[in-house]
């Protein structure tokens, strides 16, 4: 997801730099990733729902409470950002191709909800940048000032060797 959310948000960032007339064939290839990010975030809620380890129990109450808080906007965000982008493509009034695979259905120009759905998609870049920022954060604290095993879960090279 990670890998996902990444190249969606780095063909954004190269569909900016070019012009409006000419972004069409690189957004195909943005929707592509986002719808991946899509497919794939039931599976990975339920995951995470159902396998997820206990947070660090002693980990101040505070942590516990940010970490709560972040994870869960993390998941609004990995759920809205596809969710607007679509719905925004789909309410422009065009035909929108995907990478060259299939064309995703034109509902017809509705511009509240284009207009809507697509400053959502955009409010939600930064939010998502910032938490990842946190993310590595936490992640380098948990591993290198903790010394607890939180990292190693997905990280398993991390994984310390019991003797």
């Amino acid at each position: 997801m990670a890998l996902l959310m990444a190249a969606a948000f780095g063909i954004g960032q190269v569909m900016e730099e070019v012009p409006r007339a000419e972004r069409a064939e690189i957004m195909g290839y943005h929707a592509l990733v986002g719808i991946s990010v899509l497919v794939l975030f039931l599976p990975r809620i339920l995951a995470v729902l159902r396998l997820s380890p206990p947070a660090v129990q002693d980990d101040p109450r505070l942590v516990k409470i940010m970490a709560r808080i972040a994870h869960g906007v993390l998941y609004l965000a990995m759920i809205a950002m596809p969710v607007t982008g679509l719905l925004a493509v789909m309410t422009s009034g065009r035909n929108f191709p995907v990478a060259g695979l299939f064309s995703l259905p034109d509902l017809g120009r509705i511009e509240w909800l284009h207009e809507g759905a697509e400053e959502i998609h955009e409010f939600f870049v930064p939010v998502l940048v910032t938490l990842v920022v946190l993310h590595v954060i936490a992640a380098v604290w948990h591993h290198y000032i903790r010394h607890d095993d939180v990292l190693a879960r997905y990280v398993p090279s991390l994984r310390r060797r019991d003797s």
